[in-house]
């Protein structure tokens, strides 16, 4: 049965230290950012995160040293720079541990994690200096051909946002979307999916957006977790209810490069939650 609950109930009693979490989205949009707020305002820590493609979310996280181990392809904020809690902690190199891979191999990686199967064979990796650095990507010869074999991805829980559930637990698209998959990808490989969204609906709701053309993106089978937070992607993107805020993600640019990190998140992450209780 699906629990509907606030974000900060729900990841008090599931997000806890040394969890390997799955979080949705990318390039700027459909992040759970709510979600990740609600994280750190909890102060946990020594998560151990896969994304495919992380920007403000995993840049916050890193900087209040809530990540020990990390998965992704690229970590950055498009059209705007680095990310560069993430860049010190890598030039550092003692406090976060990152296993890198490339866009394809990860996508595969999660494709294999939700088959159920331990592993996947590709070629494009095949001379690829990421071979050198990764020691669980192994070259194997299949019908006298070489392969490189890299382990398929699992998490113990994956971090959605989405457009709408029901009082069953069913998750709505608004409209298909092309980063769609940056989310759907994630939830296949975990053990239990939590859905923030930006409203909770009735039953008869839900159904009238099938009727509509509305898909459902995830049925009440899939969802353990359901929490209403309206403008939950917030301030990346969430179309087409709102579009990233790059004005407010260039102000977060420049405070992190000034110092000013700290302040950032007394405005932006702790003092929401106190405007909010």
């Amino acid at each position: 049965m699906v629990r509907i609950d606030s974000v900060s109930n729900i990841v008090n009693e599931i997000i806890k230290p040394h969890k390997k979490i799955a979080i949705g989205g990318g390039a700027m949009f459909l992040k759970p950012m709510e979600i990740v707020r609600e994280i750190i305002r909890q102060k946990i820590t020594n998560l151990h995160v896969v994304t495919l493609i992380g920007d403000l979310d995993i840049d916050l996280l890193i900087g209040v040293n809530a990540i020990s181990v990390l998965d992704s392809c690229y970590i950055g904020l498009p059209m705007i720079g680095m990310a560069r809690n993430f860049r010190n902690a890598i030039e550092k190199g003692d406090s976060l541990i990152f296993n890198e891979w490339t866009e394809l191999s990860m996508v595969r990686a999660f494709q294999a994690g939700a088959m159920g199967t331990p592993a996947i064979m590709l070629r494009s990796l095949l001379g690829s200096d990421l071979v050198k650095l990764r020691d669980d990507f192994k070259e194997v010869i299949y019908n006298d051909k070489p392969y490189i074999e890299v382990p398929a991805i699992t998490a113990d829980i994956a971090l959605i946002h989405a457009y709408a559930g029901d009082r069953n637990g069913n998750v709505y698209y608004p409209k298909h979307h092309a980063l769609d998959d940056f989310s759907t990808l994630p939830a296949k490989v975990a053990t239990k999916l939590f859905v923030s969204v930006e409203k909770i609906i009735s039953n008869e709701e839900g159904r009238k957006l099938v009727e509509e053309g509305h898909a459902v993106m995830f049925s009440s089978l899939d969802v353990d977790y359901l929490a209403e937070s309206p403008r939950g992607a917030w301030p990346t993107g969430f179309p087409p209810l709102y579009s990233s805020e790059m004005g407010h993600l260039m102000t977060y640019s420049g405070m992190q490069q000034s110092g000013m990190f700290d302040q950032y998140l007394e405005d932006n992450v702790y003092l929401t939650q106190q405007e909010e209780s």
